[in-house]
């Protein structure tokens, strides 16, 4: 008798709950707070833009095997290549090419002389770092991509190979001299992990290596910095302008960047052993 009045009761109850919620049996019906549009987040959720510009470039700089820089190595190459990106119409449109005076340590090493090929005349007769730096962003805001100022404008990205070009080299070195660094020169794109991704390979062997492991023609002297910003730039115009292989790659965002109060590099550092 127990189990029947329970038995009742029971579906009574299950009864009156389905004739209070048709169509939703034992279920919950939806709330206001379920049906309700969800708010976007719109700068969550918008598609980020690919690059308009990469301006690949590769520093040189002092160095000797036989003692380290002090107080810090300094540039006496300093190139860029200008690339717009289009797909497949993606081309260079422009260089710029200076050597560049050392301050701390103004004699070359044989080494450096021997690697670069960069002669003592050459940076005897070039400008300091000091003056250079004003000549780049002229030329960066004749193509509408900074301000005087080396505040950057539009959409687009430094390239190099390897994050110690301006995460290392030109950070150190301009903290060190006590030289602004510009705002345009705080984040990149390392072109290694890209190339990682994209073609599913290492880049081991250098750069002259991974220029040609894509089938393409090293043309000039490697570790002449413009030299090595052109062939950097092959990578990018074969990697932007797409293969029937491996398809297009879209340059959107920066690997690396430098924080603004420590200058220290943050960012996807990521590095497989080879």
């Amino acid at each position: 008798a127990g189990s029947a009045t329970a038995g009742s009761v029971t579906g009574s109850a299950i009864g009156a709950g389905s004739a209070a919620r048709p169509g939703w049996g034992s279920l919950r019906p939806p709330s206001a707070k379920d049906i309700a549009p969800r708010r976007m987040r719109k700068g969550l959720d918008a598609p980020v833009p690919p690059f308009e510009h990469l301006v690949v470039l590769d520093f040189e700089w002092t160095a000797d095997k036989q003692r380290r820089m002090e107080p810090c190595s300094e540039i006496t190459q300093f190139p860029s290549v200008l690339v717009k990106l289009a797909g497949r119409a993606t081309k260079v449109i422009d260089e710029f090419d200076t050597f560049v005076r050392p301050r701390f340590n103004p004699l070359l090493s044989r080494f450096a002389r021997e690697l670069t090929a960069i002669t003592q005349a050459d940076v005897d007769g070039a400008p300091s770092l000091e003056e250079v730096i004003p000549r780049y962003l002229a030329w960066l805001h004749s193509h509408g991509l900074a301000a005087l100022d080396g505040a950057k404008i539009g959409h687009w990205a430094f390239c190099t190979w390897s994050d110690a070009d301006v995460g290392t080299q030109l950070a150190t070195e301009t903290r060190t001299k006590g030289i602004p660094l510009p705002q345009c020169f705080q984040n990149w794109v390392d072109l290694k992990p890209c190339y990682r991704s994209h073609f599913r390979t290492e880049p081991r062997g250098g750069l002259q290596a991974c220029v040609e492991r894509l089938g393409l023609a090293w043309e000039g002297r490697a570790h002449n910095g413009l030299v090595d910003s052109q062939n950097t730039s092959k990578i990018v115009l074969h990697m932007a302008q797409g293969s029937y292989m491996h398809g297009a790659f879209v340059f959107k965002r920066p690997t690396r960047g430098l924080d603004a109060a420590t200058g220290i590099p943050f960012g996807s550092a990521k590095r497989k052993r080879t």
